[in-house]
């Protein structure tokens, strides 16, 4: 791959000395076979320790009724450096939704906030734009 289409910017992020960069993260098993697990650039640093943003969106998930969709974000936070953000496209009971998400999650890894977005802005690929989720929700917080 030489560069995505009319995108530069994107291009020099993700192929650096001729190498595209996927973001992914994988292990090894025990018989030496390559097992893809996550990726890098959803993980967030709070209070040292990294944070899944993708299994802190797999469990809101989980909780959500059907057909309901949700992104979860990073955020600059003044007084933690970071914060997890929650978009969902309905109003949720942001206490209820917590209680189930901390039965499976650390404190750390739950959700400052829930922002609604009743159309979460999607990629061609069908999947979720969290980069565009990112800049509406830093957005809507700097008006707040």
């Amino acid at each position: 791959m030489k560069g995505y289409y009319g995108d530069p910017e994107l291009s020099a992020e993700a192929v650096v000395d001729g190498w595209y960069n996927t973001g992914d993260m994988g292990y090894f098993d025990q018989d030496n076979y390559l097992w893809h697990s996550d990726r890098f650039k959803r993980f967030v640093k709070i209070g040292g320790e990294m944070v899944s943003l993708v299994r802190v969106e797999n469990t809101l998930e989980k909780h959500l009724p059907a057909g309901v969709s949700c992104c979860v974000v990073n955020v600059s936070d003044e007084m933690r450096g970071l914060s997890i953000i929650a978009t969902v496209s309905i109003e949720v009971n942001k206490t209820e939704m917590l209680k189930k998400m901390g039965s499976e999650l650390p404190n750390i890894a739950l959700p400052k906030d829930f922002i609604v977005i009743r159309d979460l802005p999607m990629m061609s690929s069908g999947k979720i734009d969290f980069r565009t989720v990112t800049r509406i929700v830093q957005e809507i917080l700097s008006q707040s």
